[in-house]
């Protein structure tokens, strides 16, 4: 099962069905969101999804267990209140 996140992000409440693939979230990242993303990566982290809300992207990185967030300036938040439920 994949897992998707049901968050503090303010105004979401829709549900997908079907989940984008990793290039569609990697397309939806601003550019400050990739250079953050590059740092991360180079200590193993992995993209695992993009969440939209009131038209802010969060990129959503995990490596292991450990998930952390990257807001659309590139701030990179390694403690996010995030909540995952599976699918």
């Amino acid at each position: 099962m994949q897992a998707s996140a049901i968050s503090s992000f303010p105004g979401f409440d829709e549900r997908r069905i079907t989940q984008p693939n990793i290039n569609q979230h990697w397309n939806r990242l601003s550019r400050a969101q990739r250079f953050a993303f590059y740092a991360l990566a180079k200590f193993g982290y992995r993209l695992f999804f993009v969440r939209q809300s009131d038209n802010e992207h969060t990129a959503v990185v995990r490596q292991a267990d450990h998930l952390v967030t990257i807001d659309s300036e590139g701030d990179i938040d390694f403690n996010p209140n995030l909540e995952l439920r599976d699918n």
